[in-house]
Parts: structure tokens; C-alpha cells; sequence
């Protein structure tokens, strides 16, 4: 497991329980010092004690900079990271985090359709805080199991909007499209759940305009590239040649040749393995960019159209 370098220490200044099997974390400069800004949606990669590294969604109030707040959920078949995180963080202990990303970032609008399932709250909290904020007109839709897993619920009620829980063990399934209703000009929907729930929520915009939907997931879209062929990858500042056979990621390939590059999800959703493409085309296998997107690529799952690809590592 590959320690990455930089990020700073963060001490963890309390731990609560918003819901079940969710745990959050309030992280803060053990000097006191501000954090750095971050805007609705984005996410910090954290490293743990045991070499984990994971991405979590920044879930505190937008400009509070004295802090960060992240979620974690307690996941059955954890790789390690969850469980340590529920069984043995402890306030006073100190894990590594890097600067805020934002994939997901809120975009101005008339109003605003927010659809949440689980733990996928967390992105769609801080949005539905700065949308109250700024005075634009919001509804929420909260699908949760049980209302035992349905986390902030207090702070979702102070805040005053049309929010809509739903709990599917004993509600059934929300209705994704009824809830979202007809296209009206000026309106933005923001989603984050799980694969069937997004796909749902794809359902129900599918006649909107370009634009108007905008997804976070946990999971990449699955998609049938082909077969996969080997490429070379030229690493300018490296001074190095690498080959990276068809059955190898690009990741795997710079690795092994000491060229250092972060990796968390490696399946191409969190994006902290992005590299610049300095010459040639890649080929996006990931669910972040878009094949108009040439200068750059997620080097765990992306490959190259051309025989070579130049990259700035």
C-alpha cells in the first residue's frame, strides 16, 4: 500500500453519530491554523494511520474554515479503512489530509432539485446550506433503509426547505421522476446515491436539457471499451519510457517504474490519480471526463487511443 506524499495532519477534534453505522469526524489544524477554503460538493483525500486512503465529501458548513467535517459509513465488506475508522479513531488522534477537490461543484441557478440516497447526503448537505443561504428555492429528497440511517436529519430540519425522507423498508421505493417533476427553466438537480438510485434519477431527467443534471457516484458507469491494448507512456519529466501492457493499468505500469502517482478508489470516480497529457489521445475509463478532455487523464482505469502518450510526471 503506497504512502502518498504531502497533505498535512489533521487532529480529530470530535467524533458524533449522526445516523447509524455512520460516524463523523470534525478534523482541525492541531495549531489552530485555518484550513484551506472549499466550496459545496468537493471532497479531501485522508490517509490513515493504517495507509488506507480514502475520499471523503466534505459535510460542514461552506466557509467554516476551522475545520472539516467528513462521514464515514460503516461498510460490511470494508477494506480496512471504515472499520478502523469505527472501531479505533479516537479524539486527539491525527490523520493525513490533502486539499479539497471539487468534481461535483454547485452551480448557480433559479432553484435547485436535490436527490440524496444514504450515505450520498454528505456532497448534498453543504449545497442545501448554501442554497438556504443565498435565499434560492430548494427541495430535498432523502432515501434512506430505515430513518435509523438517515444522517444530519436535525440540521436538514433547522434549515427550513421542502425536504422529502423516505424510508424504503417500510415506504417503498421513492418515485424519483414524480418528485422531480416537469423541466422548468432555471433549475438545477444535483444527485448522490447508489448506482440504482442514480440511474433512477438519470431516468427522470433523461428529456432535460444538457446541463441540467449533475451526478456524484460511488460507483463508475459501466461501460464495454473493447479489449484493451498495450500502449507506452513517456514520462517527461521522469526521463522515463514505460510500458503498460493489456492487462495492466497505467497506474500499476508508473509504479512499477518509481514514477510516484496517487491512487484512492482506483476505479476511476474520486479522481486523485490525474495526470496531464502533454501529447497524444487518452481514452477516458473513467466517470469524470468527457472524451473532449485531452489534457488530462485518471491513470487508474484510463488507457491511450495512440500507440504512445505523453504525460507531465
Amino acid at each position: 500500500m503506497m504512502i502518498r506524499e504531502g497533505g498535512r495532519l489533521l487532529t480529530v477534534t470530535e467524533i458524533d453519530h449522526p445516523a447509524r453505522d455512520i460516524v463523523a469526524l470534525h478534523l482541525a489544524d492541531p495549531a489552530g491554523d485555518p484550513l484551506p477554503e472549499w466550496e459545496p460538493g468537493a471532497h479531501v483525500d485522508v490517509q490513515l494511520i493504517t495507509r488506507h486512503l480514502r475520499q471523503y465529501s466534505l459535510c460542514g458548513r461552506p466557509g467554516d474554515r476551522s475545520g472539516y467535517r467528513i462521514a464515514v459509513l460503516r461498510e460490511r465488506l470494508s477494506r480496512g479503512a471504515s472499520a478502523y475508522v469505527h472501531s479505533y479513531l479516537r479524539v486527539g488522534r491525527q490523520v493525513r489530509v490533502w486539499e479539497p477537490r471539487n468534481h461535483f461543484a454547485l452551480r448557480p441557478a433559479e432553484r435547485y432539485v436535490f436527490l440524496a440516497a444514504g450515505v450520498g447526503i454528505t456532497p448534498i448537505l453543504p449545497m442545501v446550506m448554501r442554497a438556504q443561504d443565498a435565499g434560492v428555492p430548494w427541495r430535498l429528497a432523502y432515501s434512506v433503509r430505515t430513518l435509523e440511517e438517515a444522517a444530519f436529519r436535525d440540521e436538514l430540519a433547522q434549515l427550513g426547505g421542502e425536504v422529502t425522507l423516505r424510508a424504503t423498508s417500510t415506504e417503498g421505493r421513492l418515485d424519483v421522476r414524480e418528485f422531480v417533476g416537469a423541466f422548468e427553466e432555471g433549475t438545477g438537480v444535483y444527485c448522490c446515491g447508489s448506482p440504482g438510485f442514480v440511474e433512477a434519477a438519470e431516468e427522470a431527467v433523461a428529456e432535460w436539457p444538457a446541463g441540467s443534471f449533475h451526478v456524484e457516484r460511488f460507483l463508475p458507469v459501466p461501460r464495454d471499451f473493447g479489449p484493451c491494448e498495450p500502449f507506452e507512456a513517456v514520462c517527461a519529466r521522469s526521463r522515463l519510457r514505460v510500458r503498460v501492457d493489456a492487462g495492466a493499468s497505467l497506474l500499476t505500469a508508473l509504479r512499477r517504474e518509481g514514477v510516484r502517482v496517487a491512487g484512492g478508489c482506483l476505479k476511476g470516480v474520486c479522481g486523485s490519480c490525474a495526470v496531464t497529457v502533454l501529447d497524444g489521445v487518452p481514452q477516458h475509463r473513467d466517470s469524470l471526463l468527457t472524451a473532449g478532455t485531452v489534457d488530462r487523464m485518471h491513470a487508474c482505469v484510463s488507457r491511450a487511443v495512440t500507440p504512445e502518450i505523453v504525460l507531465d510526471v
